[in-house]
C-alpha cells in the first residue's frame, strides 16, 4: 500500500512545500496524453452558465453569509491561468478556467476560518492547486517508485485511460480545484474522453473515486440550488448561525 499524505500535505495549503521533482508533465515521458476532449464545446454556453451560478452563489452569500463572503479570492491573473495550462501540459476545461477568472480560490485556505462552499471542501487558488498538485505526484509517483511498490508503467498505464475511470493513484491529469480538511481532494480529471473536465474526489486511503459532477458548472449549479433551496448537498444542508459563517449540516431541516 502506497503511504498516505497527511491532510496538511494533500490540501490546498499554501504554506507546505516538500521535496519535488522537476516538473509533473515532462512532454518525454507523458506527452501522450496531451490530446484536447473530441468532443467540441460551446463556450459562450459554459461561460454563461458559470455566471449564472456563480452570480446566485455570491449573491446568497453577501445576503446570508457575509463573512464567508469576504473570504471570495479575487480574479486570477492571466500569468496564473497560463502557468495552470502550461504544468498541466493540456486545455483547461473552459468553465474551470471561468470560475478561476470570477474568483481565485479563497483568502484564508487552511486557517481555521475557511470558506466551505462545498460540504467539506474550500476553493483552491490557482497557486495553491498546482502545489497541491505537486504535493500528490511526490507521494504517489516518486515516493513508490522509490520504494518499489509502482513502476513507471502504471502511472502511464492509468494515464492512458479515459477521463472518469479508476486510477488508483494519482495521475499528472489530475488538477485539485479545492481542498479538504481530512486531506480529501476534489479535482478536475483531464484526460481525454466523453468525461473530460469531470470533478471527482481523491482520498487518501481510497485514491480516486467516481465522477461526482460532469464539470464545474454543474458543480456550481449544484451549489447555488442548494444554498436557495436549503437542499442537501452530500447530505448536509446550508446554515449560517449568528456569526454569518456558512456551515453544512446533517440535523438542519
Amino acid at each position: 500500500m502506497p503511504p498516505c499524505p497527511t491532510p496538511a500535505a494533500s490540501a490546498c495549503c499554501p504554506g507546505h512545500r516538500g521535496t519535488l521533482l522537476a516538473d509533473i508533465g515532462e512532454r518525454s515521458a507523458w506527452g501522450s496524453w496531451v490530446e484536447n476532449p473530441a468532443t467540441p464545446v460551446d463556450h459562450e454556453l459554459v461561460t454563461a452558465a458559470v455566471d449564472e451560478s456563480w452570480n446566485r452563489i455570491v449573491a446568497w452569500l453577501a445576503r446570508h453569509a457575509p463573512r464567508s463572503a469576504e473570504l471570495l479570492g479575487g480574479p486570477a491573473s492571466a500569468a496564473d491561468l497560463a502557468e495552470a495550462q502550461e504544468a498541466v501540459g493540456a486545455e483547461l476545461p473552459g468553465d474551470l478556467v471561468h470560475w478561476w477568472r470570477r474568483a481565485d480560490g479563497t483568502t484564508r485556505p487552511g486557517r481555521g476560518r475557511d470558506l466551505y462552499l462545498i460540504p467539506r471542501f474550500y476553493p483552491c487558488s490557482i497557486q495553491q492547486a498546482l502545489r497541491s498538485r505537486r504535493i500528490w505526484w511526490q507521494v504517489w509517483h516518486d515516493d513508490t517508485i522509490e520504494r518499489g511498490w509502482l513502476a513507471e508503467e502504471d502511472f502511464l498505464g492509468a494515464q492512458a485511460g479515459p477521463a472518469g475511470s479508476k486510477a488508483g493513484m494519482w495521475l499528472p491529469g489530475f488538477l485539485p480545484i479545492a481542498g479538504g480538511v481530512g486531506g480529501e481532494t476534489l479535482f478536475v480529471d483531464l484526460r481525454t474522453g466523453p468525461l473530460h473536465g469531470c470533478v471527482r474526489e481523491f482520498d487518501k486511503v481510497f485514491t480516486d473515486l467516481e465522477p461526482r459532477w460532469a464539470g464545474i458548472a454543474d458543480m456550481l449549479a449544484e451549489v447555488a440550488d442548494a444554498l436557495e433551496n436549503h437542499t442537501p448537498l452530500d447530505g448536509l444542508r446550508p446554515h449560517v448561525p449568528q456569526d454569518g459563517v456558512l456551515y453544512w449540516d446533517r440535523g438542519i431541516q
